[in-house]
């Protein structure tokens, strides 16, 4: 649909945003259309949950101008926002976790009986909103039992069943499994034909060419531009993110692992637990970097989480460098050798109040003390090496608190307090998960370099493109079981979708 057939719904016209001095956003401006996708686009810090926070009143503008279909509109509050039909999707995930998914559904909005709720007609109604993505939800189900792919699904259905115009959705797909994000998208575009219009944002760039009509690019706080996503290559956008060309991946050429003979450094045998998962053996060299790709539900993470000891399994053996290991808690992993990158960095890989530098030695604390004392400056220079071999960004140093890095600098800081303790094995669930694309390049060629200093890595991610790009070696997850094992050469999206849904080569 061209812009000249469609009527101008939202313009956000020279906004301007400073937080103590710093201005992160400097004459943005933005138009959406009736019924159209619009991708929002940037680097992590480019300024766009600024403006979409500003869009939604939880900021306030410190200049510029906001109308609805030609009309200027004050947004102080997101009740504003609301009463003007616009709906956010933010990245952090905003729920009552002891609530059950129903009244997290429903909040507010509960059907009763006289001064009862009615819980039977409350239940129905929410399974009837998570049939809008074709999902089978138990809406009984506290949401803090809840995967974290699942806790977002309900945000999405909370946010799309609900008398929006505008919605914007901030890395909605950003733990979904390949066939989530089509069922997603088939909603969206039902949206779209209802005349609601899309604010997208997502680092997944293969998701903007499927559904958006155009994109906006911000760096820096400023805008780069707007185009027609039928006019640009993919090449061109991220040239537009970054300002310069990123390679994403690891190259074909060093695609084959060190350390081919070498005994296995991780061996896992028989492990079984309940229902998530049966069976499984993998064994991991040194060097070696292993991929686990399956569907949602598959059982995929709930592995790695075993073997961290975030759950105990009900048999199977773990042996780390030949030696059997008894794991039944995060803190056996450790002493094992063992290290975790979660998907919910935020929840479980951070401490969000503590800084930089703490983070980074969270985990090796007793090797910096000496004669009972704490040596700080010790403390700062191993910060500073993982620092600077990581890349990581940030405005005020080491002691820049955790929650103000973006999120690739956060996941890099969770990888150097891993690398700090010294771990023989580092474990990662959905590593570059809402980290924008030059953020995840870096990830990529740190991963790259640590297999070729002899670090064992198990990476799970639902991104086919990360798995197929920086494995070694691929198994796919069906059901609980492992139904295939390919090397990076003979794997392809097709035979590892095949496997992943239970299908036969």
């Amino acid at each position: 649909m061209s812009e000249a057939s469609q009527n101008l719904l939202l313009e956000m016209r020279n906004i301007d945003k400073s937080f103590y001095g710093l201005k992160v956003l400097d004459g943005v401006s933005l138009d959406l259309y009736a019924g159209e996708v619009l991708a929002l686009l940037g680097e992590n810090g480019a300024g766009k949950s600024t403006l979409i926070k500003i869009l939604n009143g939880d900021y306030q503008r410190d200049a510029g101008s906001i109308l609805i279909n030609g009309k200027l509109v004050q947004i102080s509050q997101p009740r504003d926002a609301e009463a003007l039909g616009i709906r956010m999707i933010y990245q952090e995930q905003h729920y009552a976790p002891e609530l059950s998914v129903t009244e997290n559904l429903l909040m507010g909005h509960l059907p009763s009986r006289g001064l009862l709720v009615d819980w039977n007609a409350a239940h129905q109604k929410a399974r009837e909103q998570l049939k809008l993505l074709k999902l089978n939800i138990d809406p009984t189900t506290p949401m803090m039992n809840l995967t974290v792919v699942e806790r977002q699904i309900v945000e999405v259905v909370k946010t799309i069943s609900g008398n929006a115009r505008i919605i914007v959705m901030d890395e909605p797909t950003a733990a979904f499994p390949p066939h989530e994000v089509a069922l997603l998208f088939e909603s969206i575009r039902a949206l779209v034909k209802q005349g609601i219009s899309i604010i997208y944002i997502s680092h997944r760039l293969d998701e903007i060419f499927q559904i958006a009509n155009r994109a906006t690019v911000l760096r820096d706080g400023k805008l780069v531009g707007t185009r027609r996503i039928a006019d640009i290559k993919h090449s061109d956008l991220v040239q537009m993110m970054v300002g310069h060309e990123v390679t994403t991946g690891t190259s074909e050429a060093s695609i084959a692992r060190k350390n081919v003979d070498a005994p296995p450094v991780l061996q896992v045998s028989g492990l079984s637990k309940g229902s998530l998962f049966s069976d499984v053996n993998l064994q991991l060299a040194p060097g070696e970097i292993v991929g686990i790709f399956g569907l949602l539900g598959a059982g995929h993470d709930a592995i790695i989480n075993t073997i961290f000891g975030e759950t105990r399994p009900d048999t199977g053996t773990i042996a780390v460098s030949g030696k059997p290991v008894s794991i039944s808690s995060p803190r056996d992993a450790r002493r094992a050798g063992i290290g975790l990158v979660p998907a919910d960095r935020k929840v479980q890989g951070l401490v969000l109040d503590m800084n930089v530098r703490e983070n980074i030695t969270l985990s090796n604390w007793r090797e910096l003390a000496r004669g009972g004392f704490f040596q700080r400056s010790t403390e700062r220079t191993h910060a500073k090496r993982w620092i600077d071999r990581l890349g990581i960004r940030m405005a005020g140093g080491m002691a820049t608190n955790l929650r103000f890095l973006s999120g690739g600098n956060q996941q890099k800081v969770v990888l150097a307090r891993w690398l700090e303790a010294k771990v023989k094995v580092l474990l990662l669930n959905e590593p570059t998960w809402g980290v924008d694309v030059g953020a995840r390049g870096d990830i990529y060629t740190q991963l790259e370099e640590l297999a070729s200093q002899g670090l064992a890595i198990l990476l799970v991610s639902s991104d086919l493109d990360e798995v197929l790009s920086v494995s070694h070696r691929i198994l796919t997850v069906y059901k609980g079981k492992l139904t295939g094992e390919f090397t990076r050469a003979a794997a392809s999206r097709e035979t590892l979708l095949n496997a992943a849904a239970g299908g036969t080569s």
